[in-house]
């Protein structure tokens, strides 16, 4: 079973290549105050994204950030530090292509 697991791990990185990047997903009510801080403190570009919750109907934004492993701290301390209730995933970006990250093989 460990040699299974390790030989798909192998077939991973060799397919899709190691990232260190992180996709955050931040739905808060200080959405510009947030996304002013991203671009200026974190230095990384923020895509908008308007939603719809699915128990009150209600529409919102959600901020969609990528951020290497190094950055991922800063940027959970920003958002604690502006909305400590914000609703905030980080899940691992497994291909990032485009400025600030590697460039299309």
């Amino acid at each position: 079973m460990i040699s299974m697991y390790l030989t798909g791990k192998v077939i991973d990185f060799v397919q899709i290549g190691f990232s260190n990047a992180k996709m955050a997903l931040i739905i808060s009510n200080e959405e510009e105050k947030l996304r002013r801080s991203i671009l200026e403190e974190v230095d990384r570009g923020v895509t908008r994204i308007d939603i719809r919750g699915g128990y009150t109907g209600d529409e919102r934004p959600m901020l969609m950030v990528i951020v290497s492993q190094n950055e991922l701290s800063r940027l959970k301390q920003l958002v604690k530090a502006i909305d400590p209730g914000a609703f905030f995933i980080v899940t691992n970006a497994t291909e990032v292509f485009g400025q600030g990250f590697r460039s299309h093989s």
